[in-house]
């Protein structure tokens, strides 16, 4: 018998369908150094960590490239958690966030697109880069929300 499917548990979060995993590739990156989540326009965004906003930047519309509208925060360890493509942005830089707290919503901005063609590339793309300026596997985080 086998465990639970993880891609349920993130559905059981409100995060949605994991499209790509850490690892994966896009029509970007060979190497994807995070996780995309696929979920409705709005869907709010939880932080991971505790930590301190430093980086809330908003104003970007589809098809920029870049990664949209975005809120980056840093955690006591000296990690940066990343949060991309964003609809609204709910936090300011400088504020202090909870684990859990909603800080954003889910949606399009920046350089996205749906991998099946139907949608219209709503979703979060979350990553994680260290202190020393290296990509971390999000799952640790996640299993933990």
């Amino acid at each position: 018998m086998r465990g639970p499917n993880p891609i349920n548990k993130f559905k059981n979060l409100g995060l949605g369908v994991m499209t790509v995993p850490y690892g994966g590739s896009t029509e970007q990156e060979e190497f994807h150094p995070g996780v995309d989540f696929a979920n409705e326009k709005g869907t709010p965004i939880p932080a991971t960590v505790d930590g301190v906003v430093i980086e809330a930047d908003g104003g970007h519309v589809q098809g920029e490239n870049n990664f949209g509208n975005s809120v980056t925060i840093k955690d006591a360890n000296g990690d940066s958690h990343q949060f991309h493509h964003l609809q609204n942005i709910g936090v300011k830089r400088g504020q202090q966030v909870a684990k859990g707290q909603v800080v954003a919503t889910m949606g399009n901005s920046g350089a996205t697109y749906s991998q099946s063609g139907k949608g219209d590339g709503t979703h979060l793309d979350y990553r994680i880069v260290s202190a020393y300026g290296q990509y971390k596997n999000p799952m640790t985080y996640l299993k933990n929300l």
